[in-house]
């Protein structure tokens, strides 16, 4: 559809040929404007059309603040674009998808003056060249692959530049190459950029590009490390359960040397010809294309080992002597040097440096040299001149020393043994036990019955004895090794429904698999084992030959089934306008162990990495396939290309300016999900323009100045996707609530007048924060804190707060004993707000009035209704006497009585 406008561009570097309809991309402009700059309507004119469609770029220059109006339409005047926003839009970007004429229309409102600029430029587009390059090619073992850029019989082919990159470590485009030709041997995206050239020395018909270069099999290879130390190895395999020949070549030499085939292989650094950088090769065939081996490579690094020279200079006098010494020259530039039996550690270390220790006893000193992050351990055996000898004295220690070598077990190895027999018991003995290359791998204390047995892997060895304080002689030994059959496994994988496992092999072996459930399969060299459970298996292989020595060999692995893994397309955005893209996010698997294919509803191949930009809207599906199970066939998952949301409503509603508290409420309705940032911009009545960053980011905003307030909406890439505005004037409304600070109530039913605060368009009135009412009148009917608030008829709002007490439910205090002639202690009343009259009377025991006051004037909390203890002026009697208190207000309908007992004492 030639109106569909799809928000994303072919030239931000997506790794497909984008072939898009009708794409805007609104840009924000580099360039600074002064204080006057006028508008001014620039862009292509002339442009060429290839792969469905080309991008032409359009500016209007003017003022930071501007608003641009940007409509396109074809010959027949059919709008193809309408699109308008502030500075993000003084340049944009249009991809034309058909040849013919075209108008760009440009109107620019400055402030709020809508028609301040206004500009056509005619636009001409015409048939460019096409791209002659495939979607993907096949690489073939070691042989470079040609790529086409057009057509060789394109018209003018010379008349183009062309140029091509691919992408570096970073990630970044790197030019490799021009002409309309590409030799490669890169594995991985590769572009192609072409154009005219105009006469004034500007690139026209500019096309972009891209393919993917690659192996027919999808696969890495795998290592355990970039860097190896000598006297350590370096395992090397596929991430895919893959069967092929290995190779390798030392850097600065042609001739790859093979390692045969296996799953993997391991490089040991005494098999490597000495210190540099290897390279290993990887050849597997795919049935599919027999003619066309899957090679690849890696690279690693066999480092320098640390040089050091010891020497013994002196040799203790006896086993117990402190008078030995020993030097130590560096051979080359250490980091370290450590001498863990002194408690010695030096650092940075230059060759040829020397270092001399003295004054130490017989003892295996382990120096350990390290540089480039590889160790070196050497010992140093400082043994006595004069070591103890048998029979003198006659009871000195006799040690024998026996070993005995690896030997077969029915599932492996099982380690050797040394025996250190002592002749006799052993008061206080010591061992340490040394590895002729790792230093000491084992210490302890010698048993008191004099036999010490340990078991060990093949190797020399080297013990050292320290009995009553006397170091004897070291005693050196070796473990003999037993080998072991040989097989190649791929490690732990994931499977589909079955997989045919063959153990990789060159010698007459039978494979025993035990799988998940208990049950075995025995199978020779060669054969394939069905992989159909899920779960720990386990294969031992032995020698077929009954007279072979080779010990067996069980390796276990984890099989996984592949359903546990799932996908799905997620649509990424990530800045303003970019290419629409989406990802493939997996569940259960990493990105590397799939394979990926993005495919269009025509079932083409469009892209086959983690990340697709679709070219167009439409239909697609991803497909992805375990590497290491082979080929399944998971069901596609489907989904839509939309374009993407580059305008939403915005909807603005504004209240007068009130009175109280003197500003207006200004509420933007928008799509909130998609705005994600807003800007308030205020146009005073002379139209001066200031913008208002304190209401950054705001849907509401409350303003104080009449006048204009513009609206703008950015989505989270802070995109303008929206802008509306709006006028403010000032309430003349100008009344406020007629509320008094305080008002009765009567919790023994209400008689009290209702309140009436004036003539509203509303009222709200709240008691504690609760809604109780929305009538004019209103009579509360409890005690506590309420507000009103009142909206006039031009939606100006007030509010006032008033409290309520209770007339009804009184509350009074008074003694129940008087003590004559103690003004402190006398009898007085004390009463709550709401009691307007109170009488008091006091009778004797013979129940005559002896006492009468009365008042109408009736503070709160304040002493009222006192009594001395006298009656005709003078003490009464101590005794029991009665009072009567009457309380009384006329206007709520209060009349109370209390009667109690007062003791009046002397």
């Amino acid at each position: 559809m030639i109106g569909m406008i799809l928000v994303w561009i072919i030239l931000i570097s997506p790794p497909f040929v984008n072939l898009g309809k009708e794409i805007i991309i609104p840009n924000k402009p580099e360039s600074t404007y002064s204080a006057i700059a006028n508008p001014q309507l620039t862009g292509d004119s002339n442009l060429c059309i290839v792969l469905g469609g080309v991008i032409g770029t359009y500016s209007a220059g003017g003022d930071p603040g501007d608003v641009y109006q940007w409509i396109i339409t074809n010959s027949t005047g059919q709008e193809l674009l309408n699109r308008s926003g502030g500075d993000q839009f003084e340049t944009i970007q249009f991809l034309f998808a058909e040849v013919g004429s075209y108008t760009v229309s440009l109107k620019v409102r400055r402030g709020t003056n809508s028609n301040f600029y206004q500009e056509d430029l005619e636009v001409k587009i015409q048939k460019g060249a096409e791209l002659a390059l495939k979607q993907d090619y096949l690489v073939c073992g070691d042989q470079p692959v040609l790529l086409t850029a057009l057509d060789p019989t394109t018209p003018r082919l010379s008349d183009y530049t062309i140029i091509w990159k691919s992408l570096d470590e970073n990630g970044d485009e790197v030019e490799i190459g021009t002409g309309n030709e590409l030799l490669t041997y890169s594995v991985g995206y590769h572009f192609v950029e072409f154009y005219l050239t105009n006469a004034d020395g500007t690139q026209a018909c500019t096309i972009r590009g891209s393919t993917f270069v690659g192996p027919a099999i999808d696969y890495k290879i795998t290592q355990s490390s970039n860097q190896i130390c000598d006297g350590s190895s370096i395992t090397i395999g596929t991430d895919t359960p893959l069967t092929g020949e290995w190779f390798i070549r030392k850097s600065g030499t042609s001739t790859k040397i093979s390692q045969g085939n296996a799953y993997q292989i391991t490089l040991e650094s005494s098999n490597l010809d000495g210190p540099g950088i290897y390279e290993v090769f990887f050849s597997a065939v795919d049935e599919n294309y027999p003619d066309c081996p899957s090679e690849r490579k890696i690279a690693f690094e066999l480092l320098e080992s640390p040089k050091i020279n010891t020497q013994i200079l002196i040799s203790p006098d006896d086993c117990i002597s402190e008078n030995g010494s020993f030097q130590i020259t560096s051979g080359s530039n250490l980091e370290s040097i450590e001498i863990p039996e002194l408690g010695i550690s030096l650092s940075s270390v230059t060759a040829g440096q020397v270092f001399t220790y003295t004054n130490l006893k017989p003892k295996i000193y382990s120096v350990i040299a390290t540089q480039n992050g590889c160790n070196l351990t050497n010992l140093v055996q400082l043994q006595a001149k004069n070591p103890p000898v048998t029979p003198s004295p006659p009871n000195q220690i006799s040690t024998t020393v026996s070993t005995e070598p690896e030997t077969c077990s029915t599932t492996g190895v099982i380690q050797g043994k040394v025996e250190v027999d002592f002749g006799q018991p052993i008061g206080i003995g010591e061992y340490r036990l040394f590895s002729d290359s790792k230093g000491v791998i084992d210490a302890g204390t010698i048993p008191t019955n004099g036999l010490l047995v340990i078991n060990l892997s093949s190797g020399n060895y080297i013990l050292e004895q320290i009995i009553d304080g006397c170091t004897y002689q070291n005693e050196t030994f070796t473990i003999a090794k037993q080998a072991q059959v040989e097989f190649s496994t791929p490690g732990d994988f994931y499977i589909c429904d079955n997989f045919d496992y063959i153990p990789e092999t060159s010698q007459n072996l039978l494979f025993t698999l035990t799988y998940p459930d208990g049950t075995s399969r025995s199978l020779s060299s060669g054969q394939a084992f069905p992989l159909d459970e899920e779960g720990a298996y386990s294969l031992k292989a032995e020698a077929n030959n009954s007279s072979s020595t080779l010990c067996p060999r069980v390796e276990d692995f984890q099989v996984t089934f592949s359903s546990k893994f799932t996908f799905e397309p997620v649509k990424i955005e990530k800045g303003c306008f970019d290419p629409i893209q989406y990802e493939a996010i997996l569940q259960g698997l990493l990105p590397d162990e799939t394979s990926i294919r993005w495919i269009n509803s025509d079932n083409e191949i469009v892209g086959r990495g983690v990340e697709f930009y679709p070219a167009t809207a439409g239909t697609f599906s991803l497909v992805i396939q375990p590497l290491a199970s082979g080929f399944c066939e998971p069901a596609p998952v489907e989904f839509e290309v939309t374009p993407p949301i580059t305008s939403v409503p915005m909807v603005l509603e504004a209240t007068k300016i009130c009175p109280q508290p003197g500003t207006a409420v200004v509420t933007l309705t928008t799509d909130e999900v998609e705005v994600l940032e807003t800007e308030w911009i205020y146009y005073d009545l002379n139209d001066q323009r200031q913008e208002l960053p304190e209401f950054n980011n705001l849907f509401e905003i409350e303003v104080n100045a009449p006048g204009t307030y513009e609206a703008v909406a950015y989505n989270k890439f802070h995109c303008e996707i929206g802008r509306n505005l709006i006028l403010v004037e000032e309430s003349t409304l100008l009344t406020l609530p007629n509320l008094d600070e305080s008002y009765p109530a009567c919790s023994k039913g209400n008689n009290i007048p209702p309140i009436d605060a004036g003539d509203y368009q509303s009222y709200e009135w709240y008691f504690e924060e609760q809604l109780v009412s929305t009538n004019r009148l209103f009579k509360p009917g409890k005690v506590g804190n309420y507000k009103l608030m009142v909206t006039t008829l031009d939606g100006c709002e007030f509010e006032d707060e008033f409290r309520t007490y209770d007339v009804c439910d009184y509350q009074i205090v008074y003694p129940n004993a008087v003590i004559l002639g103690n003004p402190d202690k006398d009898f007085r009343v004390l009463m709550s707000e709401g009691v307007t009259e109170a009488e008091l009377f006091i009778f004797n025991r013979q129940g005559e009035l002896i006492h009468h006051s009365k008042t109408n004037d009736i503070p709160v909390e304040v002493a009222v209704l006192k009594w001395d203890g006298k009656a005709f002026g003078k003490y009464v009697q101590p005794g029991t006497y009665v009072a009567v208190i009457a309380l009384r207000n006329p206007l709520y309908g209060l009349e109370e009585k209390e009667t109690l007992s007062l003791l009046v004492i002397d």
